[in-house]
């Protein structure tokens, strides 16, 4: 915890008690007690709030028990990819379809426009003396 060793500890009560004397140690024990009784209480108290609001264990005993492989996102996907009726198959419009169709293996495109939105330029649908065409052959 924060680099402090049991001996490092040790030391600065030492000192605590040269520098505060012996009468007034005892006090000031007591008053360390209190205070880290209540940051104790008040960890408890805001996790039991947050384990309420969050709905979700969190204590170390309770995760356990949990299985947290259910959440690996490769057997979601592949429990999703088993399953043939989770989504509906949804008829194409006919612009997107003939779109699809046009599109070849081996056909050469000029690529313009954002990388968020790029569109596709057939080659062969530029002219001869088009400058895009020359400069992408």
């Amino acid at each position: 915890m924060f680099g402090l060793t049991f001996e490092k500890l040790f030391l600065v009560a030492i000192i605590a008690g040269f520098v505060l004397g012996p009468s007034r140690l005892p006090g000031y024990a007591q008053q360390l007690g209190r205070a880290v009784r209540s940051i104790r209480h008040f960890i408890d108290t805001t996790r039991s709030a947050a384990e309420d609001e969050m709905g979700v264990p969190l204590r170390r005993s309770e995760w356990e028990t949990i299985d947290l492989r259910q959440y690996d996102p490769r057997r979601i996907v592949a429990d999703a990819l088993r399953e043939t009726d989770a989504a509906p198959k949804t008829e194409w419009p006919d612009e997107v379809l003939a779109e699809a169709t046009r599109v070849r293996p081996g056909q050469k495109y000029l690529i313009t426009g954002p990388a968020s939105h790029p569109r596709r330029i057939l080659l062969d649908s530029l002219s001869e003396d088009d400058p895009r065409r020359v400069a992408a052959q």
